[in-house]
């Protein structure tokens, strides 16, 4: 579990790098703004979870913090490289929302409920 912590504070750091590396392309600048803004989210959240079940020696979330890691990795790729971003802008001038982003998302948040469940 250790490892998966390291490895998601490496993620951060990268996520908080990252719009200043890619400066000169604003679009995906902005982009990975709001990645990074969406992890600041459920970090914490992650942090503790995993924590706890270093603590509590639940050996359960080990696979899911893997799991939990591999979709923020995902969803970073996802957002900043603008897949499945339509051509098309909504009445209000931004971008569609996208499903596949929203997908991945979703599974990092399923995977942090199945978390907490097994430290129940």
């Amino acid at each position: 579990m250790i490892s998966f912590i390291v490895w998601s504070i490496y993620l951060y750091l990268v996520q908080l790098m990252l719009p200043n590396f890619i400066k000169s392309r604003i679009e995906y600048s902005e982009r990975a703004s709001k990645a990074l803004r969406n992890l600041g989210e459920s970090f914490p959240i992650f942090l503790s979870l995993a924590i706890l079940s270093i603590v509590l020696n639940v050996e359960a979330n080990i696979d899911l913090a893997m799991y939990w890691l591999i979709a923020r990795i995902l969803f970073l790729v996802i957002y900043v490289s603008g897949v499945g971003i339509k051509i098309r802008v909504t009445d209000s001038g931004e971008n569609e929302v996208q499903l596949i982003r929203s997908l991945v998302w979703m599974v990092s948040i399923v995977v942090l409920v199945l978390m907490a469940k097994n430290l129940l």
